[in-house]
């Protein structure tokens, strides 16, 4: 595959109202701009469907990527003659039956009678590649053709979680955590990410842009019609043109400068529908991301003063989620809880919050991204507050 900057750079978008009828006409035509799912996909060879399976949600809540669009993709790697698997390694705190379930993959894969499977335990090799360590799962490495299928969403750290992003899910669950924490700032994760789309690039990706999440993502936000799909073999390009549809300021996205070597506005042929077309009326961002350009040095001065906590609301059931998922163990639950211990997690609603010590929190949003009762918001400090402040990404 190309690296970032050289041919091809060139993003396919088409107009799509729903996951029912039309769909399948309009992921066709999508890949006929691109030349068909034949330039990506030859018989007999084996195509690894990459989805967006963060976590145990349905798919109208925008969370996930709608299996309805796994659905015709695989069709129509069946019928170039390839032999498709989905797989895709969720946070590292849920429950993978529960996510195939509540997401609806479980079913549709069943459906098609295509292979559904736990990279948890397939097994991985291990890299080091641009100053990051990490294991990617060998079905990703293994795959003759690999096809990422995200969804687009917000991320309250990262600004955007799209094409290049989606990738991190070829690091098995497990060692998510502790990549946070070795990460902790989002320049540094930005490496990170960049470093992973680099050792598991896909042949092609194709965006779930049909609803999309806004605000808070990429779990808590608020699911959007946007009515278009996006596909590329640039997954750096198709990000980009992302960015452009839902006015992001590019540079806000830390990855994107990293494997563009800053050249952020280099030209992207768009093909089939104009971002103008698709761009949505109105589109929000994250309320609560840190400063992207402050130099990483100045960062450690200000550290102190500016950074990203989370808050709990009366929604908590203190199912201890955000306490597992954290990197710098910054949470815990109290030790005496009100109530009973079988007490259904509705009775449990606002009688008992994590804590948190806040000179531990690393900011890296996992508690918030894990919740499954969107009880957890990233409050800014007051000086990051007044930098913000008229000042929207």
């Amino acid at each position: 595959m190309p690296e970032s900057g050289t041919a091809p750079r060139k993003v396919a978008l088409a107009a799509c109202a729903g996951y029912g009828p039309g769909l399948d006409e309009a992921l066709r035509a999508l890949l006929a701009h691109l030349g068909g799912i034949g330039a990506f996909v030859r018989p007999g060879q084996s195509v690894l469907v990459k989805p967006n399976l963060l976590t145990d949600k349905e798919p109208e809540r925008a969370v996930t990527t709608h299996p309805a669009v796994v659905r015709a993709l695989v069709r129509l790697v069946r019928q170039a003659g390839g032999k498709p698997l989905v797989a895709d390694s969720p946070n590292s705190v849920a429950k993978l039956t529960k996510v195939w379930e509540a997401s609806g993959f479980r079913r549709m894969c069943a459906e098609e009678d295509v292979p559904l499977l736990n990279l948890e335990q397939a097994g991985s090799v291990a890299f080091e590649k641009d100053g990051c360590r990490f294991s990617i799962a060998r079905p990703v490495l293994d795959a003759d053709v690999i096809i990422n299928v995200p969804k687009v969403k917000t991320h309250v750290l990262m600004t955007l979680t799209a094409a290049v992003k989606n990738m991190y899910g070829a690091v098995p669950g497990y060692q998510k955590t502790q990549l946070h924490r070795d990460h902790p700032t989002v320049a540094a994760f930005g490496r990170l990410l960049a470093a992973v789309y680099r050792t598991a690039r896909p042949h092609l990706s194709i965006a779930d842009g049909i609803r999309g999440m806004s605000g808070d993502g990429p779990s808590a936000g608020e699911p959007v019609q946007l009515g278009f799909l996006a596909a590329s073999a640039d997954a750096v390009a198709l990000d980009l043109t992302l960015c452009r549809i839902l006015r992001i300021e590019p540079s806000a996205v830390a990855y994107l400068a990293v494997l563009t070597d800053g050249r952020l506005d280099d030209p992207v042929e768009i093909a089939g529908e104009t971002v103008a077309r698709v761009a949505p009326a109105s589109f929000r961002t994250p309320g609560a991301v840190l400063p992207r350009l402050i130099p990483s040095a100045v960062v450690r001065l200000i550290r102190p003063l500016v950074w990203i906590r989370p808050a709990f609301s009366d929604r908590c059931v203190g199912c201890g989620r955000c306490v597992r998922a954290c990197p710098a163990q910054a949470l815990r639950l109290p030790a005496q809880a009100p109530g009973g211990a079988n007490d259904r997690p509705e009775e449990r609603r606002g009688r008992v919050r994590p804590e948190l010590a806040a000179s531990a929190c690393i900011g890296c949003c996992c508690c918030h991204e894990v919740c499954p009762e969107n009880a957890v918001s990233m409050r800014p400090s007051p000086l990051l507050s007044i930098m913000r402040r008229g000042k929207p990404l």
